[in-house]
């Protein structure tokens, strides 16, 4: 749930996250996204690990800040050879991503100050 009191669900089947109040009427929905699987709110922050190798980086309106992943299977650091599954961010700020269905690794982004 974010800050405005909206429940934020990844539909990754429609490549969409839609939004719900708490009675669950629909409220909105934002597109543009490749399977988006799992979301992290940091505060007004909004992070979607999604299947098609990227993260994306929104703010609470939807304005797209940042896009992490060329969308290819690139062996590289700050690339995704799998399939970002998971999104965590630790106390210090830096976020993990776990991949599946190749490596099934985790790559740690260390925030810088």
């Amino acid at each position: 749930m974010d800050q405005r009191g909206r429940l934020m669900v990844a539909d990754r089947a429609n490549n969409r996250i839609q939004f719900f109040d708490l009675d669950g009427n629909y409220l909105e929905e934002w597109g543009g996204f490749h399977h988006p699987d799992t979301i992290f709110l940091d505060g007004d922050t909004v992070y979607v690990a999604e299947l098609d190798q990227r993260v994306s980086i929104l703010n609470l309106d939807g304005e797209w800040l940042a896009q992490w992943g060329s969308g290819e299977r690139i062996d590289a650091p700050g690339e995704f050879l799998g399939c970002p599954h998971g999104i965590w961010m630790d106390s210090r700020g830096d976020l993990y991503v776990g991949e599946v269905q190749t490596d099934h690794r985790i790559q740690k982004f260390v925030r810088q100050t």
